[in-house]
Parts: structure tokens; sequence; C-alpha cells
């Protein structure tokens, strides 16, 4: 008997292997996540009952993976290139499970893990041009230095992840943005009463400031004269954190 796999995963990354999934130190490659089916056969006698089972074995491993590491996750964005060259922010902290997802601002630049001259090869985007996405979840913790391949060296075009595990749970109540006012209103609740609490723009990961602890695990902010971020996300120093939709009115 002859099997003959085809499933494929679609990205720039290698075929998809059930054992290999969690990737090297506990790091997924976004690779991982997007199956796109292309073909299974079976070179057997009763080949479309193998043929049935077996790709629905692969279905089901592929979706039991992809709970797993999306039950409690965030992403977190990072700009590649869009203050010069730099990334921004240049280091992030998150915890395990979440999702770095690097957006290209310019052309010419890559997100390689390592240090300049030295990649590790936990994983490469390539150089890419303005408007790739690349993405990277971890899956334990540590800190993960990563570089640009052509501006690392030279140019000091680096950053680094910090991956730790959460030892309390935000929850963003209110985000509110009143056109009138440009003024953006954060309510969240922290399991911890001593946590300090961030809020940043989803989206670019830009800082917008610190919350004010108003004591029992209740936090709160305001912030005037700013555009509607339309998403925001509340990260605790304790490595909690949530991301919400702005609502405006």
């Amino acid at each position: 008997m002859e099997l003959v796999f085809q499933e494929r995963c679609r990205s720039v990354w290698p075929p998809f292997n059930p054992s290999a999934a969690r990737g090297k130190n506990g790091i997924v490659t976004k690779s991982y996540l997007h199956l796109e089916t292309r073909r299974l056969s079976t070179r057997t006698r009763g080949g479309e009952y193998m043929k049935h089972h077996i790709k629905s074995a692969f279905v089901v491993c592929c979706a039991a993976i992809i709970s797993l590491l999306s039950s409690r996750a965030d992403t977190i964005q990072v700009q590649v290139g869009a203050n010069g060259l730099k990334f921004t922010p240049q280091d992030v902290t998150i915890h395990v499970g979440d999702t770095v997802q690097w957006t290209w601002a310019a052309s010419g630049h890559s997100s390689t893990s390592g240090t300049p001259g030295n990649p590790d090869g936990l994983w490469d985007s390539g150089i890419q041009n303005s408007g790739f996405v690349f993405s990277v979840t971890f899956t334990t913790e540590g800190t993960f230095p990563y570089f640009c391949t052509p501006h690392g060296l030279c140019c000091g075009m680096v950053g680094s992840v910090t991956v730790t595990e959460a030892t309390d749970t935000v929850q963003i109540t209110r985000a509110q943005y009143t056109t009138s006012t440009s003024q953006l209103t954060v309510q969240a609740t922290d399991t911890s009463d001593t946590a300090t609490l961030t809020v940043s723009v989803t989206r670019t990961g830009e800082i917008l400031g610190t919350m004010m602890n108003r004591g029992g695990g209740n936090y709160t902010a305001r912030f005037t004269g700013i555009a509607n971020p339309r998403s925001i996300t509340v990260t605790s120093n304790l490595g909690g954190s949530d991301s919400a939709r702005v609502r405006a009115r």
C-alpha cells in the first residue's frame, strides 16, 4: 500500500507536518494555521474509504491545534519600517499563546529571528515589500530577539518579543469614542488590583497611555485630542491582555 499525501499549507513555509506543528521552541508560524486542501490520494484497494478517513483525521488534528492556540490569544501589531529603519514598537511583551503580526510599511525589510549576522532559524519572513503581513504565534515563555536582514547589522534595525505566562485576566468593559470632543474613554477590570494597565492602538501598537487604578480591580482612562483608533488593546504588566472594538458616538 502506498499513500501519497499532498495536503499543503498556504504560505512560503514547507508543507504541513503535524508532528512539527508547534514549530521550534514552541513557536508556530502562520503557515501552519491556514490550510489549503490540494489533494489526498491513496493507492490501494478500497482507496476511497482510506482517503476519506485519513483526510478527516488530518482536518480534526488541525482544528484541535487551532482551537488550542486561539482559546485566549491576542494579536500584537508591529510596523516594519514605518518610522525609518526600525520596528514599531521595537520591543513587545506578550503572553503564551499570543501572536505577533508584522506589517510592512516600507519595502526591503525582513523579520528574522536571532541577532544580526546570527539567525537562529526560529522564523524568517524573507525580505518583503510594503503591504506584506507576517505572523508568528508564541507558545513558550522566553525572550526572542529578531532583526532585519539587510539593516540589522549596519543600522541597528532590531527588535524583541518577550513571552510570559499571564498571571491575571484583563477584560475591557467600555471603549467609547466621542467624536465631538475627540475623546476616548476606556474602562477595564483585572483579576489583580495591583496591575499596571496600558492602552494601545490594536492596529499599530501605538501606546496611548496608562490606565488609572480605581481599586478593587477596576481601571479607567480618558484620552483627548486623538483620532478614533477603531480598536484598542489593554495590556497588563502581569501578562494579561484584552482587545475590543471602539464604539463611536
